[in-house]
């Protein structure tokens, strides 16, 4: 689990490291990014479906702060933990070059992070994270069998 304290948008910070022992999905996203804007309800509604063992915590790249909590509201997103991250200090494209704990490859991309604290793996792009096919994922991560 990367050692990273990520700013919330309603203040404080959100830090990954306190999740240890819990499914954590990571997306990251931006006000401009049209995947975004369909894949953010339904993160929401994962937040919000009960599974105890799964924290979904969705971080906006957008380099202004100004726009993204007008965009959260707009969606009616009321569940997720949401982050901020405008220096790119826990996400970068060229993440290559500079030592980020994630590299941006896509828009939006998610990174599930196992009970364990490692990342298992990512996607980029939107997907249905209220599928069985989701569930199913989050289930062999969580040892559930």
């Amino acid at each position: 689990m990367p050692p990273v304290a990520i700013p919330a948008l309603a203040g404080g910070a959100l830090d990954l490291t306190a999740l240890k022992g819990k499914l954590v999905l990571v997306n990251f996203w931006a006000t401009w990014c049209a995947a975004c804007r369909t894949e953010l309800p339904m993160l929401d509604r994962l937040a919000a479906s009960g599974r105890s063992d799964l924290v979904v915590v969705a971080v906006s790249t957008d380099r202004n702060r100004a726009p993204v909590a007008p965009y959260v509201k707009q969606l009616k997103l009321r569940h997720l933990a949401i982050g901020f991250d405008p220096g790119g200090l826990v996400s970068r494209v060229d993440a290559a070059e500079v030592d980020t704990p994630f590299a941006l490859y896509g828009m939006p991309i998610s990174f599930l992070i196992g009970v364990t604290g490692q990342v298992e793996g990512y996607m980029t792009g939107e997907a249905d994270w209220l599928s069985a096919e989701a569930g199913g994922l989050f289930d062999y991560y969580a040892g559930v069998r």
